[in-house]
């Protein structure tokens, strides 16, 4: 009897043994590079399609990638755990321009801040799929602002009625002049600065719709126009001045506009063959159906975040207190929950990728809280701004 029962007991044993899975070692994170040809192309990509994924705002352009983690995955491929930090440009997010053919603005309405951003590349397969993203933004503080051109333009509240106004009357100047067949009308005021010139001085920023009165009208109100349906109407993006001269008692308004259409903005392929870079290459336009990867790529979700002005230095992100332990004069790994430290810019080896395995979806893990262990992070700034220079983190330092 005695034995009968051993007996069974090994028998469970082996079977729970067999029965659930081996414990492997949790996925290791390198840390590449930032100046890395691969992070480069993947800051690039996730950027480009963070832009393309909003229909609010202005188009942000990469400052720095301050740091990258790289999650290497078992059939070819990684996801990118990217840390951007990026000021926004003069071109609205509609435009669907390239980040990199946009100017910046100029040092005293800059806006700065921090992307983080999960991208999943796959070379083998032209696939670059941007799973999520999370930016936040912030003014200048004004005080900054003071110091170097204490004269310029102030940033204000575009919800102000004089801004609308001034948008207004700015719009009248583009009726009048512009060759399209209807008249537009202003949809809403996304900027605005104002200025003591000669007078007070109005520089308003705003999108525009097309609406249903034709030009041919010229007695037309244009208050009374209904926009056309949104499948076939026009928007622009204007920007417009008005400037009020107390010594001559007169306006002087201006305005410049760029009209795009909701059916056929710029896409990413047509950016992509615009850009001339080596990250061309990737897919841009988000997964069809026909790409059997389709059911494993969740939709890209995200959000963009705008804080007020703050009359304190703001730096969006910080480095804990783990990665500025050192020992022996050296940087310690910090160990990450639920992975182990990698070396810095190691590469695991990655068999040449078997296409025709089953396919699976890309693992993606929690954003890492610790940040890149390579000397390269923050890599340098693309287009050096001295006024946001002190806002932003710096590395740290061995000891």
């Amino acid at each position: 009897m005695f034995s009968l029962v051993s007996v069974l007991f090994g028998i469970q044993v082996l079977s729970s043994c067999g029965a659930s899975p081996s414990r492997s070692s949790p996925p290791a994170l390198l840390s590449p590079p930032c100046d890395d040809i691969s992070v480069e192309e993947a800051a690039d990509l996730a950027l480009r399609k963070i832009n393309a994924d909003r229909e609010e705002g202005y188009i942000l352009s990469l400052y720095r990638i301050f740091s990258a983690r790289e999650h290497s995955q078992e059939i070819t491929g990684s996801v990118f755990y990217l840390t951007l930090d990026v000021v926004d440009t003069e071109c609205h997010v509609l435009s669907r321009k390239l980040w990199k053919n946009c100017n910046t603005r100029v040092p005293h309405s800059i806006v700065y801040g921090q992307c983080k951003a999960i991208i999943y590349i796959n070379q083998a397969r032209n696939i670059a799929h941007l799973n999520n993203y999370d930016c936040t933004l912030q003014p200048v503080p004004p005080r900054y602002i003071q110091k170097i051109c204490p004269d310029c333009p102030v940033d204000d509240n575009p919800n102000d009625p004089k801004y609308l106004d001034a948008a207004i009357q700015s719009l009248a100047k583009f009726n009048e002049e512009s060759e399209q067949t209807h008249y537009f009308s202003v949809l809403n005021v996304t900027r605005a600065s104002m200025q003591w010139v000669v007078g007070p001085a109005y520089f308003p920023e705003f999108l525009i719709q097309e609406t249903s009165c034709s030009k041919s009208d010229k007695t037309v109100d244009i208050s009374k126009c209904q926009p056309l349906p949104p499948e076939q109407a026009q928007i622009g993006f204007c920007k417009g001045s008005v400037v009020n001269s107390r010594e001559e008692h007169r306006q002087f308004v201006s305005i410049s506009c760029e009209i795009y259409t909701r059916q056929d903005p710029a896409t990413e392929k047509q950016a992509n063959q615009a850009s001339g870079d080596s990250s061309q290459t990737h897919q841009q336009s988000p997964p069809s159906e026909t790409n059997p990867f389709s059911p494993y790529l969740e939709k890209t979700t995200g959000s963009v975040k705008m804080l007020p002005p703050s009359t304190e230095d703001i730096s969006f992100h910080s480095l804990p207190e783990s990665q500025n332990k050192h020992k022996d004069g050296k940087l310690v790994p910090p160990e990450a929950a639920g992975s182990k430290p990698s070396l810095v810019g190691e590469k695991s080896q990655v068999d040449k990728p078997d296409l025709t395995k089953p396919l699976t979806g890309p693992v993606i893990l929690p954003f890492p809280e610790e940040f890149s262990l390579s000397d390269s992070c923050p890599g340098e700034a693309k287009e050096p701004k001295a006024i946001i220079e002190p806002l932003l983190p710096k590395k740290p330092t061995s000891v």
